[in-house]
């Protein structure tokens, strides 16, 4: 996501979750999406590979939650540049 690399736009999205996250609402729908995207549990699925992927895909969105509420917007901004830089 080329946003990622711009650290106003990334300042005003880290507002924005932090905003929505840090109420008692917002915890309550963080809660729910941990369990409902199994972010306490193995991704790994012996029986189906396309599991893996799909258990996967669900536990990046928690951590781009949680990458913005705990990391500044300048390390924000360095871990999408690797992430760009490691993708070609």
């Amino acid at each position: 996501m080329s946003e990622l690399l711009n650290e106003n736009y990334v300042k005003a999205l880290k507002q924005n979750i932090t905003d929505v996250f840090t109420t008692p609402q917002g915890k309550e729908v963080m809660d729910f999406l941990e369990r409902s995207c199994g972010w306490y549990e193995s991704i790994f699925d012996p029986q189906d590979r396309d599991r893996i992927l799909i258990n996967a895909g669900r536990r990046e969105v928690i951590a781009t939650i949680k990458t913005f509420l705990e990391q500044s917007p300048e390390r924000i901004v360095t871990l999408a540049e690797q992430k760009e830089n490691s993708n070609g």
